[in-house]
């Protein structure tokens, strides 16, 4: 892969798009094919067939997918299914016909069944059940990987997935109800540090481990130490003393 190769990032403004896309012009790669929503549809074939045909990008890095947190993949699993389904199908197929090198697919650990013995080995793929709050997401993303996995055996293409777990960093989806745990507490902790709170409150049940979740964010620079209590209804209480 040279300077001039054309690389197409799918989703390119989202937090994992944005990382590949800094990542790639630090190694001095200068042709990149970045495309918003409103420049282009991944979600119409016809759209996405012209793109490719009139760009020919030859490496291909599929970030782009309807992501969301688990209110937002238990409110609107339509949504997610269709979506994902349509970016990845539109994306994927588009790159077989119109001769792309290579192409990475970005997945999710949520394609894993929700009892998989941990630490979750590869050969755990659909041997169970899906965390039902997630499943369509997660079936969207198994669908993803079996088409790279099967036009990688029948067309011979440089298809692979990857699938990232537990990200999150700049760019990242904030939003108060659909977001993803992290963010989600990044940004509680944050607003009452600017409001001068002194509590911070946690709604829903509370894991008998939930002090290892706690860890996660112990190094956060919000507040100077962490008092945790545990109430009796299932809400948790993050009290921080400033």
């Amino acid at each position: 892969m040279g300077p001039d190769t054309p690389i197409f990032v799918a989703g390119h403004n989202g937090m994992v798009g944005s990382a590949v896309v800094r990542r790639l012009k630090a190694a001095g790669l200068q042709r990149l094919l970045l495309r918003n929503r409103h420049e282009l549809d991944l979600c119409n074939a016809v759209d996405v067939a012209s793109f490719f045909d009139e760009e020919r990008p030859e490496v291909v890095v599929l970030a782009a997918a309807k992501v969301g947190g688990i209110h937002a993949n238990n409110t609107y699993p339509a949504q997610f299914l269709r979506d994902n389904l349509l970016i990845q199908m539109n994306v994927i197929d588009a790159a077989l016909r119109f001769g792309v090198k290579r192409l990475l697919f970005l997945g999710s650990s949520c394609i894993y069944p929700r009892m998989a013995p941990q630490p979750i080995a590869e050969n755990s793929l659909l041997t169970s059940a899906l965390e039902p709050t997630n499943e369509a997401y997660a079936l969207a993303k198994i669908c993803g990987l079996k088409q790279c996995q099967f036009y990688r055996k029948q067309y011979g293409v440089l298809f692979h997935s990857a699938m990232p777990t537990n990200l999150y960093g700049p760019g990242d989806n904030y939003h108060p109800e659909n977001s993803h745990v992290l963010p989600a507490l990044i940004r509680r902790f944050s607003e009452a540090k600017l409001a001068g709170a002194n509590t911070v409150t946690i709604g829903g049940l509370v894991h008998r481990d939930a002090s290892s979740c706690m860890s996660m964010i112990w190094p956060m620079p919000c507040f100077s130490c962490w008092v945790f209590q545990i109430r009796p209804i299932g809400s948790m209480l993050v009290r921080a003393r400033m």
